[in-house]
This record gives C-alpha cells, sequence and structure tokens, in this order.
C-alpha cells in the first residue's frame, strides 16, 4: 500500500472545521483505533488531508478525543515550543539542580524510577526533591506569564522606558519577554521606591543582596 492509496478521496472523509496556525482551516479526516505494544490499549491514528491537497498522519494516546481536537491541538505544538524555549533559555526555567545526598552519586540520569525500590529511609526526601522541581518549574512558568501579562497591559511604557537602541519596532508593537525582563531590571529601584512598605519582594531581594563596600574600607593591594 503506497501513500497514494493509503488517503482516500476527500469527499468520502469526515470534514470539519478546525482552528489551525490562527485560521479557521477546513479538514478532510479518517479516524482509526488499533492496539499499540498492549492488547489492553489502543490509540486514535488519523489521515487528514487539507483543501491544498497536503496530507499528514497523527497519532494520539487519548482515545477521549476526536480527530479534530487532536488537529487543533497539534496546531498548537509551534506556540508550546516557543513558550518552553523561553522558559529554558530566558527564565532558566528547567535549570535546577537538586541532589539527594542520602543516595549515592550516579553519573547519568537513574534508569529505575519506581519508587518503591528504594529504601523507605530516602522515599520521603525523593517525594520532597521532585516537589521542589514541580514547584520551581510553576513559579517560573508563573513568572514567564506575568512578563507576557505585562507586555500586553503596558506595551508603549515598556518601550518608551527601554534602557537599549532598538532600530525598528515590531509591526504588532508588543515587546518580547526579553524586553519586559531588561526594563523591569533597569527601573527596579524606581519602581520599589514607588511600592508600598509591606512589599514582600523588595524585602526579600534587600536580604539576597551582598552589600558594596566603600572604597575606604577596601584592602590594600602592594
Amino acid at each position: 500500500m503506497t501513500r497514494q492509496t493509503l488517503f482516500a478521496p476527500i469527499e468520502h472523509c469526515q470534514q470539519a472545521k478546525v482552528w489551525l496556525y490562527g485560521q479557521i482551516v477546513t479538514v478532510y479526516d479518517q479516524g482509526f483505533a488499533f492496539h499499540w505494544e498492549s492488547p489492553e490499549t489502543t490509540v486514535r491514528c488519523g489521515l487528514t488531508q487539507l483543501a491544498n491537497g497536503r496530507q499528514f498522519m497523527w497519532v494520539s494516546t487519548d482515545g477521549a478525543l476526536s480527530g479534530p481536537e487532536v488537529i487543533a491541538a497539534y496546531g498548537f505544538r509551534v506556540k508550546s515550543e516557543l513558550t518552553f524555549g523561553t522558559l529554558i533559555h530566558l527564565i532558566g526555567g528547567l535549570a535546577y539542580r537538586f541532589w539527594l545526598k542520602a543516595m549515592t552519586t550516579a553519573p547519568s540520569w537513574p534508569k529505575n524510577l519506581n519508587l518503591a525500590d528504594y529504601p523507605e529511609s530516602v522515599q520521603g526526601r525523593i517525594l520532597a526533591n521532585v516537589d521542589a522541581m514541580e514547584r520551581l518549574v510553576n513559579l517560573n512558568a508563573m513568572a514567564l506569564g506575568i512578563l507576557q501579562g505585562l507586555a500586553l497591559a503596558l506595551p508603549t511604557w515598556f518601550w518608551s522606558n527601554f534602557p537599549r537602541w532598538f532600530r525598528t519596532l515590531p509591526q504588532h508593537g508588543y515587546p518580547r519577554e526579553r524586553i519586559v525582563q531588561l526594563v523591569l531590571q533597569h527601573q527596579a529601584q524606581e519602581i520599589f521606591l514607588r511600592s508600598p512598605a509591606s512589599l514582600l519582594l523588595p524585602q526579600f531581594l534587600a536580604a539576597k543582596l551582598i552589600p558594596q563596600k566603600s572604597p575606604d574600607t577596601l584592602p590594600l593591594t602592594a
């Protein structure tokens, strides 16, 4: 069976309207269910065609989703990839290093992920370690969402306070997360001065910052 004979003519397929890549698109879908690696587990497979003749195949492990729903979800993959890229490279959301001193150091990621196989004395610490990782990722995702929300709500303010030179502005007029981050860093002192005294963030940052020594207190060098 070739690819040409695998896809049925579009007049024999189910037709649906799907929000795909920012617009409503008509798709022609063939859906199947078959077993995958297990007689108890089934997956959904689809053969989808667009009006322009483009064809693609998909597989979903969620049998509750219809073909058009899977296609619409697939269309968000670009946004998901960009979000993860920004979360990793700008926020550092996945740059965590939580290790357990109670466990033997391993040269790579542990192959055995079954919690019950580890001693009971360290199982609680493993769970706490995983919880710390998830909390860190969630907090960084919230920080990314705040940057995006500020960019949508106050684009003019961020562009007017951008501390660097920018040759051209994007046509949509909204700054990227990196631009928002730079402006907030540059305007941090003024923002904190206008903030309520009870705000915890300035107190938290002040406790973390190392006080700078005056020139008179610096040691002399030969």
